[in-house]
């Protein structure tokens, strides 16, 4: 009888060691990350990020690993793609995006670059958090400065390669028990969108001054210009108010209580430039524009009417507004 319940005893230590666990999960499957709503000129200049997790799911049970176990994280492919990072693209557009397993980039992947690899010390540190043999892999994305593009909605696609290795069962002698030893990958997709919108961030308009004559018929026209900086293909009109002494549409310089006519037109005449309808003046009847497509130019003649009396002498001014409107 003791025999006998000997070689039950060693039968059952037999058939757990045989047993074996399902393969490793992965969750989710794929991802959708948003780098969320900003301005072309905060992409310019401001990295977007986003963060994401993945975890690799090998089961319950105390977490007790092997030195040879790893998970291991590599970019193997980006839709659309340059310089070995991925992008996001509208049209022909493009804005380069960084994948990252530290929240600063330090460690960058890049498609088909060295992998991230977890090794035995921290995976253990990552299973603390959750329990059991269960791996949250944090992923960071994010925008490079520079990129100079049109208001839209971007799009890219990053495909992560997620390699493991992992011993649910460790026996005496360290050994990894039969049916315990865990291998495979995953791949996830990793869809990136990010939306920018126009803004304009600076006017340049010079002060107008006519310099001084005896009489309003020897003041000369000013040809200048206004300068202004919007977003890459943005559409908007500029305007100018009609100061701070108008009368309907007819802008005043004034000197106590003596009133100087002067008006300022689009171009070289003979249109008003206001602040109301046609008598703005739209982007697209900009005099220049530069090479990165951000900065246009709008020239205008400012012009004291000479068919008015000439007031007292003294000095005359005026305030006007510009303003932009999309």
């Amino acid at each position: 009888m003791k025999k006998r319940l000997l070689l039950c005893t060693f039968l059952l230590m037999m058939g757990y060691s045989l047993a074996g666990r399902a393969a490793c999960s992965i969750s989710p499957t794929s991802v959708n990350a948003s780098l969320g709503t900003v301005t072309s000129f905060v992409l310019n200049t401001t990295p977007s990020t986003v963060s994401t997790t993945i975890t690799v799911n090998c089961g319950s049970g105390l977490v007790v690993l092997l030195s040879s176990d790893f998970v291991s994280v590599q970019l193997v492919g980006a839709t659309p793609n340059a310089g070995g990072r991925g992008e996001l693209a509208l049209n022909s557009n493009d804005i380069p995006i960084q994948l990252c397993s530290t929240s600063n980039c330090s460690t960058e992947l890049t498609i088909g670059g060295t992998a991230t690899t977890y090794s035995q010390s921290q995976l253990i540190n990552l299973a603390n958090l959750l329990g059991g043999f269960v791996f949250p892999i944090p992923l960071y994305i994010r925008t490079l400065p520079n990129a100079v593009v049109p208001a839209g909605t971007y799009t890219g696609q990053l495909s992560v390669l997620f390699t493991y290795r992992i011993c649910t069962g460790i026996g005496l002698f360290g050994a990894c028990l039969l049916g315990q030893q865990q291998t495979g990958t995953f791949t996830v997709p990793i869809n990136v969108t990010i939306t920018i919108t126009n803004d304009c961030t600076t006017i340049t308009a010079p002060t107008i001054n006519f310099g001084s004559a005896p009489l309003v018929s020897s003041f000369l026209p000013v040809n200048q210009s206004i300068s202004v900086i919007c977003t890459k293909g943005s559409t908007y009109t500029v305007g100018l108010n009609y100061g701070l002494h108008a009368t309907g549409h007819q802008r005043y310089m004034t000197s106590g209580g003596n009133q100087l006519a002067y008006q300022i037109y689009q171009g070289s005449g003979p249109d008003d430039w206001g602040d109301n309808g046609s008598a703005r003046v739209p982007s697209s009847a900009s005099n220049a524009i530069s090479s990165d497509q951000l900065t246009r130019t709008f020239n205008y003649t400012a012009l004291i009417l000479t068919s008015q009396n000439t007031p007292a002498a003294g000095s005359y001014s005026d305030t006007v507004t510009v303003d932009l409107s999309f």
